[in-house]
């Protein structure tokens, strides 16, 4: 290629990111870019180094995974491969900033077991970067569950800094623009932060990341001590502690001094074997054997935590192991009855929500869990249903199945299993026939009942309980065939309002006011079954010729 019209002499410039161009006496000559020397470093923890490339992605440099694991509640292992136990219910620092660079903190809440279910002994882990906290816990009766600021929510998760994925099994918060994922499933957990970004500025019970395991166990003021004295001070101020009441153990010198024998679990073998060999040069598995065994043989519990969390931390380096199946069912993981287990499978499962599956695809590691079964799909991930098809959807947002059928506003709907979608025809009402309304003050009307109509006969004069005062109307319970009669002191007619319920004009009554008023010698009395009475003659008054008025009871004689 020449250069000498366009290009002077000498002069250099960038043809792709790792590629520079020169014109040299004309000719363009094509040279990678330069990249320093690199040496591999022997990394503290055992893990193998991994290459982090510059910001153009053409020259690299090896780093050591800075990794803290927890696992059983009280198994331990610093950022440079230190492990140790612990286990104190209190809410401790896992991991801080020495210097405050990137607003990240990671606690650690141990929880006192469950006084009603003692092998519920909740650990949960708050995750707080600049102003999002994220809490990952445990629920006693549906697992673990995920609060993003003090707001539940149901993974896959996104938002301008977080990423949430999970299995029914394996939760994993990601902050990709510090390269910091957290790896959480209640009975075990992982910190992987970037060395380039934290190292030597960490503290907490997860140590200096640094390479270089003897400072890991260091206090709060700075002094290295043993790791069980240390991980204690890292308490978070405000938060309380609480102390097992359980019963002081008492020592005893027997009479005759026996050797055990020997406590060799069979289970933690397997950690070594063929089982997990594509992942020892990844990852040493020597600590996880170690407390694989402490924990059979002192406590006689948590069999298979330890394989759980080696087997979880070879996935996160992307080895997947299908271990469980070598446990002789000691370890198996029982699904629902629409799920099927797969050791290696999606950190998002495919949903019938496309968007959502693009949206939060992530890394191309596994993570155990109960999955649908094949030929099926997952309807989303808050009806945790298994679905052929994702064309037939309710009317409350719920997936329905082939041959499903609902009604929805007025329409029988049914998801049909030929064409997978939704059919709708008109509700089919029963064909009733019309009441003769031919007494006296009946009128027909139709009454709605759901989606039918019923003609049914309405007596405008009945008199309802609930009639404003000075009306009546027809009752809205069963209609009685026995018109309407007003009371004997009372006058009615049709009035202008109407009965709201029957569409009805309402009847209007008053009552009758009688004439008390009677003539001279007549008495008012009242008459039974009579609204009024009538005047009734008492006495005659006789007028004599000097005017004078003289009175005379009835059936009496003047004398």
């Amino acid at each position: 290629i020449l250069c000498r019209y366009t290009n002077f002499n000498g002069q250099s410039w960038k043809v792709s990111n790792c590629t520079i161009a020169t014109c040299i006496d004309g000719k363009v000559t094509e040279t990678a870019t330069p990249c320093p020397t690199v040496q591999q470093p022997i990394c503290a923890n055992g893990r193998q180094v991994v290459k982090v490339y510059d910001d153009n992605g053409c020259c690299f440099h090896y780093e050591c995974e800075c990794v803290c694991s927890v696992w059983a509640r009280s198994h331990y292992m610093t950022f440079d491969g230190k492990s140790y136990d612990f286990n104190k219910n209190c809410s401790y620092y896992l991991v801080k900033e020495i210097i405050t660079k990137y607003n990240l903190t990671i606690i650690v809440n141990n929880h006192d077991c469950d006084p009603s279910d003692s092998t519920f002994c909740p650990q949960g882990l708050t995750v707080t970067y600049q102003s999002d906290t994220v809490v990952l816990t445990q629920l006693n009766i549906s697992g673990s569950a995920v609060y993003v600021n003090q707001k539940r929510i149901y993974p896959a998760y996104t938002n301008s800094v977080l990423r949430l994925t999970s299995t029914d099994m394996v939760i994993t918060l990601e902050i990709p623009e510090i390269d910091t994922k957290v790896v959480y499933r209640g009975s075990s957990f992982s910190i992987d932060l970037s060395y380039s970004l934290f190292g030597g500025n960490t503290e907490g019970q997860c140590g200096t990341c640094d390479n270089f395991h003897n400072n890991d166990c260091r206090s709060p003021n700075g002094q290295v001590e043993s790791c069980s004295d240390s991980a204690g001070q890292w308490h978070v101020p405000g938060t309380p502690c609480v102390t097992p009441t359980t019963p002081p153990k008492t020592t005893s010198t027997p009479l005759y001094t026996t050797t055990k024998p020997a406590c060799k679990p069979a289970i933690c073998d397997l950690l070594t074997s063929s089982v997990f060999a594509p992942c020892h040069t990844v990852i040493p598995p020597g600590p996880f054997v170690k407390s694989c065994v402490s924990d059979i043989c002192n406590n006689g519990n948590n069999t298979c935590s330890s394989l759980e969390a080696y087997a979880t931390d070879c996935s996160n380096a992307g080895v997947c192991i299908d271990w469980r199946t070598a446990t002789n069912g000691q370890c198996e993981h029982t699904c629902p009855n629409n799920k099927v287990y797969r050791a290696c499978g999606p950190t998002v499962e495919p949903t019938c929500n496309e968007r959502y599956g693009y949206s939060h695809t992530s890394t191309n590691y596994t993570q155990e869990g109960c999955f649908c079964p094949h030929d099926t799909i997952l309807f989303n991930t808050v009806y945790d249903t298994c679905v052929t098809s994702c064309d037939c959807v309710g009317p409350d947002g719920k997936p329905k199945q082939p041959g499903d059928t609902w009604t929805s506003d007025c329409n029988t709907c049914m998801c049909d299993k030929d064409s997978m979608s939704i059919h709708c025809q008109p509700v089919q009402c029963p064909s009733v026939q019309s009441p003769n309304c031919s007494r006296p003050g009946q009128q027909l009307v139709n009454k709605t009942d759901g989606c039918c109509t019923t003609p049914s006969c309405v007596p405008p004069l009945e008199a309802p309980s609930t009639a404003p005062s000075g009306t009546t109307a027809a009752p809205s319970g069963p209609i009685s065939e026995k018109p309407f009669s007003p009371g004997a002191c009372q006058e009615c007619y049709c009035g202008h309002k109407m009965d709201p319920i029957i569409n009805l004009n309402m009847i209007t009554c008053k009552p009758i006011v009688c004439n008390t008023t009677c003539s001279e010698g007549y008495e008012y009395q009242t008459v039974p079954d009579k609204c009024c009475g009538k005047c009734v003659l008492k006495s005659c008054s006789v007028t004599t010729p000097d005017n004078k008025i003289i009175i005379i009871e009835v059936s009496t004689a003047d004398l």
